[in-house]
């Protein structure tokens, strides 16, 4: 049997029976158009995304010098309340010195 089927020397025809679809031109033409209708849609939420994404890079920056702030006046808050720091600020940041014994008067 396998020998009779190798054998065969006539071959195989397919033919297709049948209407034949063509594709009109406005498919094409519609296809094309809602093709670049998403390019577009796409370019323009990609953008959209990228100025939030700014603005959101701004605000995170915003938030934090705020937090780095608030962190300096707690450490100087911290640091008035202690003892002598009085003294250095006035000497630092108002460029004032400490009155010697002879330039203060007491009245009583």
């Amino acid at each position: 049997m396998i020998s009779r089927a190798i054998a065969r020397t006539s071959p195989i025809r397919v033919t297709y029976v049948g209407e034949r679809r063509t594709v009109s031109h406005l498919s094409i033409v519609a296809t094309v158009v809602a093709c670049l209708t998403l390019v577009l849609v796409l370019s323009f939420l990609n953008s959209a995304n990228q100025e939030a994404r700014e603005q959101f890079m701004e605000k995170l920056k915003a938030q934090k010098q705020a937090v780095e702030t608030n962190k300096g006046l707690k450490m100087e808050l911290a640091a008035i309340t202690q003892k002598g720091y009085l003294e250095f600020a006035a000497r630092e940041r108002l460029g004032l010195k400490r009155p010697s014994d002879a330039e203060v008067v007491v009245l009583r």
